[in-house]
């Protein structure tokens, strides 16, 4: 099935995990697709990987907190592919000073960082690619928050929960903001999704967090990040054409307890 031929993708965070699962499903059914991310080196070779696989595709470096880097990713995006009609969302993060539940005791520099990366990245995005969106006939843009932003989840801290929560509330007003003038706006909320940020503090400690958030998943195993990328196909795709505003979660059923 080729949902997005003759369409062009940008994805950030597209270096690894559900970024570079989301670019390799764009790319799989038939869109140009710009990878984004900080990475040079892991972009790069994510994207020859699916050059070689004959797929239209290409990187950019960019800091998505960053709005410059932004508004020339966008533009460039346009300039290089034709294009710019759909978007994936994907950068995010928790400063290492941020997780876990006492955040009485995070540092303001740790706050500061995870929101900017979890949330000013998500802002600027939006911000630059509905710009664009408006003025060259609408778009579909899916973005990535986390089951700590529909429930407690406190291994994540405080500042990354409040940070997703805010891209929650970006997207759902985006969504109707822009509803009108040919933009849909929807959202994904992983469950278990083991990505390189479970193991910041070791892989044996990565594993441990893993197996203790499966105890509260139903669907007892981990989720691949390619099963997150094909709900973001689903959202930016024409089958979802009356769907803007949505958070999805993906996530075994973990939110259908709450």
């Amino acid at each position: 099935m080729t949902w997005f031929e003759g369409r062009v993708a940008l994805v950030t965070a597209a270096a690894a995990g559900i970024g570079a699962a989301t670019a390799e499903a764009f790319a799989r059914h038939g869109a140009r697709v710009m990878l984004s991310d900080i990475n040079m080196d892991a972009g790069e070779a994510m994207a020859e990987r699916l050059k070689s696989a004959g797929h239209d595709v290409h990187f950019l470096a960019a800091d998505a907190t960053v709005e410059a880097d932004v508004e020339a990713l966008v533009a460039k995006t346009v300039e290089k592919m034709g294009g710019l009609h759909l978007a994936a969302n994907v950068v995010g993060d928790a400063h290492p000073g941020a997780g876990g539940p006492e955040f009485h005791l995070q540092t303001l520099d740790a706050w500061e960082h995870t929101m900017a990366v979890s949330l000013r990245s998500v802002f600027l995005s939006l911000k630059h690619e509905i710009a664009h969106m408006i003025e060259h006939g609408g778009g579909a843009i899916a973005n990535v928050t986390s089951l700590a932003a529909l429930l407690h989840v406190g291994v994540s801290g405080a500042a990354y929960a409040a940070s997703k929560a805010g891209v929650v509330r970006l997207t759902k007003f985006a969504a109707v903001n822009y509803a009108d003038r040919g933009v849909r706006v929807n959202c994904i909320a992983p469950g278990v999704t083991p990505t390189q940020a479970y193991n910041k503090a070791g892989p044996e400690i990565g594993q441990m967090v893993i197996d203790d958030l499966l105890t509260h998943q139903p669907i007892r195993r981990t989720i691949a990040p390619a099963e997150q990328a094909e709900a973001i196909m689903w959202l930016c795709s024409d089958a979802a054409a009356m769907v803007t505003g949505h958070i999805l979660p993906v996530d075994g059923g973990w939110t259908a307890q709450s």
